[in-house]
């Protein structure tokens, strides 16, 4: 199945603005900051995947596939991850592919602060694949080939990608704040141009409330509020809500958008509320979320979007046996 020019339009200029997110990005920590690398007791999987406007007719809008692994060196202080991210626009016409490398240390401020400096080293690959388009000479002629596809066949750029961030935390709480594309790549496509990719610059934290330990300690309920905004280029955004937690269920609801700031003179900025149902046992973790669309693109025409969510965090039975002594040094936010 085809599509037309003008959605390629769209989502190019799209995603030129904004990189792809995640509702829960929680559950994919080395994509909102390298910060968080090896942020558990000793190894984690990650894997996310998102499908979002699925009701836009010819179009597959928007579908986000994200796998990370990371590992805690304990005695250097240390954390060392991996990461591949793909996402595609438009029945893959427009889809850009990243993996990268994250290295995190952990250094002691006082006895309950910590500091968690991060940085991340990518190769990124942006493409479009021409023959999955329709051109004004094929609707003319019936169908065919387009001059235009013929020229062009597949246009593909590869460039380096510079992320940082840092971390202050406690038991309890935590705020960081990150910066993608440091170095302002060029991902132009189409000829000779340039089109800079504008730095993305994420603000992030929250809180922990235990409500509920038992006889040995471990926490079996927990509320956690949480925040994110982003920038980039022209474009802001803000997620904020909060988990509540009653081992091994998890319910979540958030909020997307700026209320205090329209878009222009007529439209508010409000985006989609986001509810979450999550399991979590036993260093397992699995999410599933939807968002509802309350712009004027509404859920009953874009369909929302869709997000599953799973991460597996493993020890060996030494460091299992360490792992409450090692939550101290833990960065407290929630595994979605």
């Amino acid at each position: 199945m085809r599509v037309w020019v003008f959605i390629l339009l769209f989502c190019t200029t799209f995603v030129k603005a904004q990189d792809a997110q995640l509702s829960q990005f929680y559950s994919a920590p080395l994509l909102i900051n390298p910060a968080f690398t090896g942020n558990t007791v000793q190894s984690r999987f990650t894997a996310n995947y998102r499908n979002q406007w699925p009701e836009i007719p010819n179009s597959k809008a928007f579908t986000t596939y994200a796998f990370g692994y990371d590992h805690n060196f304990e005695n250097f202080n240390s954390g060392v991850g991996l990461s591949f991210m793909k996402d595609n626009v438009g029945l893959a016409a427009l889809s850009t592919t990243n993996i990268a490398l994250s290295y995190a240390y952990r250094a002691k401020i006082t006895r309950k602060v910590s500091f968690k400096p991060g940085i991340q080293f990518g190769v990124s690959n942006r493409s479009i694949d021409f023959s999955q388009l329709t051109f004004n000479d094929q609707l003319q002629r019936g169908g065919g080939t387009s001059s235009a596809e013929a020229d062009y066949a597949k246009e593909s750029r590869y460039y380096m990608d510079i992320n940082a961030g840092g971390m202050v935390y406690t038991r309890e709480m935590w705020a960081g704040v990150s910066f993608h594309h440091l170095n302002s790549p060029d991902i132009a496509l189409l000829g000779q141009g340039s089109s800079k990719l504008a730095m993305r610059i994420s603000m992030h934290g929250g809180y922990k409330i235990v409500l509920k330990k038992s006889i040995k300690k471990k926490v079996l309920s927990d509320l956690t509020f949480a925040a994110n905004y982003k920038h980039q280029g022209p474009r802001d955004q803000l997620d904020f809500g909060a988990y509540f937690s009653y081992v091994p269920v998890v319910v979540g609801l958030w909020y997307r958008g700026i209320p205090f700031k329209k878009l222009d003179a007529s439209i508010p900025n409000n985006e989609a509320i986001v509810v979450l149902l999550g399991y979590k046992k036993d260093g397992l973790a699995l999410g599933y979320s939807y968002d509802l669309t309350v712009s004027k693109l509404s859920a009953a025409t874009s369909g929302g979007a869709h997000e599953l969510s799973a991460s597996y965090e493993f020890a060996s039975r030494k460091n299992q046996n360490k792992r409450r002594r090692r939550s101290r040094f833990m960065i407290p936010c929630p595994k979605f």
